[in-house]
């Protein structure tokens, strides 16, 4: 895959996709609808997988629709990828950090590790909270130091709110997903 400067961010995308490819999610269209992932953001990972040889195309279907299937390479790198990715910690995006604690739970079985993930990543959002108030200046004495104050308050309650967000998603993991063999496939419509 193409190096970037957001490379990790790009991993746990890249990962995810698999995974809803492996769980029979597997169009643009079913990405946004199912999975909540805008076209901006599919499209191009699609793109990297398939140049990659993780996913390939299907024929096309009716009206256009192109379904993707995982290689064995792409299965592969679903079944171990997320190792380097747990090792890594949380990134400090609540999304990213999400799909990273459903890869440990998809790919790896993992509950506990991808609860332990989310934990961390509430942690990290706190310790960055304490840095920013730890910096916080008491004078404010131009329209810029008004403003800076102000979106400091704002950044430090969303921290916050992330941080709440990530210990509430750590306890809302489902035991564990379905296995491979019971998943949900989609059925042809007629």
């Amino acid at each position: 895959m193409s190096e970037t400067r957001d490379k990790r961010r790009r991993t746990d995308l890249d990962l995810f996709v698999l995974a809803l490819i492996d769980s029979g999610i597997s169009t643009p269209y079913e990405f946004q609808k199912a999975g909540g992932l805008s076209p901006g953001a599919t499209i191009p990972t699609l793109q990297r997988l398939l140049e990659a040889g993780f996913a390939r195309q299907e024929k096309s279907g009716a009206r256009g629709r192109t379904d993707h299937s995982l290689t064995s390479a792409g299965k592969k790198y679903l079944k171990n990828g997320w190792h380097a990715l747990l090792e890594d910690g949380p990134s400090g995006d609540l999304d990213a950090d999400l799909r990273v604690a459903l890869l440990v739970l998809w790919a790896g079985g993992k509950r506990q590790m991808a609860s332990d993930f989310l934990q961390q990543s509430a942690l990290k959002k706190l310790e960055l909270l304490e840095s920013l108030e730890a910096a916080e200046d008491g004078s404010v004495s131009s329209l810029a130091d008004w403003y800076a104050r102000l979106r400091l308050s704002s950044a430090k309650v969303l921290l916050q709110a992330e941080s709440d967000a990530a210990l509430k998603l750590a306890e809302a993991l489902p035991p564990r997903l379905p296995a491979k063999s019971t998943r949900t496939k989609r059925v042809a419509k007629p």
